[in-house]
């Protein structure tokens, strides 16, 4: 069975060096993800009663607030940063239990700025951090525990990874911040459970280097296998899972992003005006008519863009009142197969219909979002608080950044 131990061996062995440059580059891109959607969630709430908190806390410290010109202590920014990429569109493992993937890039790179670790090391940390949360997402059971519990785990290991711990000191971070389960809630992205999961992983390699020794609370008595049972993790020293990582380019729950993607394709062939839309139909399995909003949809078709939620519109609500969303059974037998499909039929006043289907929408593992597709979404996303000039310098030195410092990068932030 997988123990703490072993997570921290692991984590300790991955190199910069020994990453393939698909991964490299698929690590980088998630940066810029989660540097993105924290960025669109300055301001808003829970997000900034944890900012003002933090900040009456912390006069000073060695760690920016991202957005904003103040600065803290590495667990307490880790926590607002944290909430922060949790609180929009993140990165998610499409795992049974959705979780999100950014936990460790806020966890990291936060923690890597207070210890002016490289551009080298911090990627090796949050390539690492994925190996291990995406492991965990598909083989280690919850049972009444949050999914930010794997992010905790995977953070506390790529944190420790990206500060150069060794193995003993990172078996105790690790077993620290495992002890740390998070009981279940009904949001599985709610933003303060993320920054709680953030700040844990963080303090429990603060005090795993002040010389505190945790337990091995996965292997060891009373530990996660006998809470929820064993399990076993087959890790790579690779990191591929950094690519399973799924990148969400749309402001929707995962199981909606293939319905608004089907919504854009057609949109694109076929120029919709609201007054001629009779009727919208969409065929997909059960979770994504769940989690379907019509008001998004309607954006989708009416102005070929869902990056951001739209706000209130008087031309947008004649089209979410004819959105009919079905089960359709061939599309929920392939949903099981691992599939995301579904179809979305417009009818026109005029007779027309049109017609789109999607498996899987842009930035899943199976169709990977390429660096076009993540800076699009950074543009869109940060473009109401740095200009042009700014978010150029962000993207390129995200795109460089085995040749940056953490620092650096939080340095933009500001």
């Amino acid at each position: 069975m997988t123990s703490t131990g072993a997570l921290a061996e692991f984590a300790v062995g991955v190199s910069y060096d020994g990453l393939p440059e698909e991964v490299r580059e698929a690590a980088k891109r998630r940066v810029l993800d989660a540097v993105a959607v924290a960025i669109d969630s300055v301001g808003t709430s829970p997000t900034d009663g944890i900012r003002r908190t933090v900040a009456t806390q912390n006069a000073t410290g060695r760690c920016r607030l991202w957005g904003s010109e103040l600065s803290a202590a590495a667990s307490d920014a880790a926590m607002y940063n944290g909430a922060l990429a949790c609180a929009g569109n993140g990165t998610v493992f499409l795992a049974p239990a959705l979780g999100s993937a950014s936990i460790p890039v806020a966890a990291v790179l936060t923690a890597a700025e207070a210890r002016s670790a490289t551009g080298e090391e911090l990627l090796a940390g949050i390539a690492a951090a994925h190996e291990i949360h995406g492991e965990l997402a598909w083989h280690a059971p919850l049972d009444g525990f949050h999914p930010a519990t794997h992010g905790a785990i995977a953070a506390a290991a790529g944190v420790g990874r990206a500060l150069g711990f060794g193995t003993g000191r990172l078996e105790s971070a690790i077993g620290i911040a495992a002890g740390r389960g998070t009981l279940a809630v009904d949001d599985e992205f709610d933003p303060v459970v993320g920054g709680n999961a953030t700040h844990g992983a963080v303090s429990a390699c603060l005090l795993a280097e002040s010389g505190v020794v945790g337990p091995d609370a996965i292997a060891g008595p009373g530990g996660w296998h006998d809470l929820v049972g064993p399990f076993d993790l087959d890790l790579d020293p690779g990191c591929e899972r950094v690519r399973d990582a799924a990148i969400r380019p749309y402001d929707a729950h995962p199981h909606a992003q293939s319905t608004l993607e089907a919504a854009m394709d057609l949109a694109s062939d076929v120029t919709l005006d609201p007054a001629d839309i009779d009727s919208v139909t969409v065929e997909t399995y059960p979770e994504a008519v769940e989690a379907l909003d019509p008001v998004t949809l309607a954006a989708a078709l009416v102005d070929r863009d869902a990056t951001k939620r739209p706000a209130a519109r008087e031309d947008l609500r004649p089209v979410a009142s004819t959105v009919e969303a079905r089960i359709d059974d061939e599309l929920r037998e392939r949903a099981e197969r691992g599939e995301l499909p579904a179809r979305v039929t417009v009818d026109c006043h005029d007779g027309a219909t049109h017609e789109a289907e999607e498996k899987w929408f842009t930035g899943h593992p199976a169709r990977a979002a390429s660096w076009g597709v993540v800076e699009e979404k950074f543009h869109a996303l940060a473009g109401d608080r740095y200009d042009v000039e700014r978010r150029s310098d962000i993207v390129e030195t995200v795109r460089g950044l085995e040749a940056e410092t953490a620092a650096e990068l939080t340095r933009l932030l500001d």
